[in-house]
C-alpha cells in the first residue's frame, strides 16, 4: 500500500495552497487538518479503483474524517453562539445538513462496499461544497469573529 501513496503522493481532492486563509486562526488550522484527512481518503479511493483496495484503512480515515468534522463544526458553532453571529442559524444549520451527509456517504460505504458512490462523494460533491462554505460563510464568520477579539 505505501507504494500507491507514493505514486499518488501529488494526487489532492483540495489542494491545501488553493485554500483561502481566513481571519481566524483555528478555524483556518481546522480546515487544513480536514483537508489532510480527506486528501488521505482521496488517495485510499484512487488506490482502491486502480484494484488495490485497503478497506480497513478506507473505513478508518472516514472514522476519523466523521469524529474530525463533529469536532470541527462544534468548535464553530461555539464560537459564532458566544459571538453572538447573527448568521448564527444558517451557517450552523449547513454543518447538520452536512454532517449528515458525510455520516450517510460513509453508512451507504460501509453497508453496500459502493466504492464508486464514495469516490463521488469524496472526490466530487465534497470538495465542491467545500471550497464554496470556506470561501463564503466562513470568511465572512471569521471576518466578523475576529472582530470581536476571537483569534
Amino acid at each position: 500500500m505505501k507504494d500507491c501513496f507514493y505514486i499518488m503522493s501529488d494526487f489532492f481532492v483540495v489542494d491545501p495552497a488553493q485554500v483561502p486563509s481566513i481571519a481566524v486562526a483555528s478555524m483556518d488550522a481546522t480546515h487544513h487538518e480536514e483537508i489532510e484527512v480527506v486528501n488521505e481518503i482521496g488517495r485510499l479511493i484512487k488506490a482502491g479503483q486502480a484494484g488495490k483496495l485497503d478497506r480497513e484503512a478506507l473505513q478508518a480515515k472516514l472514522d476519523e474524517w466523521i469524529e474530525h468534522t463533529r469536532r470541527h463544526f462544534a468548535h464553530e458553532n461555539r464560537l459564532m453562539e458566544e459571538a453572538n453571529f447573527a448568521a448564527y442559524g444558517v451557517h450552523s444549520h449547513e454543518h447538520t445538513m452536512v454532517l449528515a451527509r458525510l455520516e450517510l456517504a460513509c453508512k451507504a460505504w460501509q453497508t453496500t462496499g459502493d466504492l464508486d458512490a464514495l469516490a463521488d462523494y469524496v472526490l466530487v460533491h465534497w470538495p465542491e461544497w467545500f471550497r464554496g462554505h470556506v470561501a463564503s460563510m466562513d470568511t465572512m464568520t471569521a471576518l466578523y469573529l475576529s472582530r470581536q477579539g476571537v483569534e
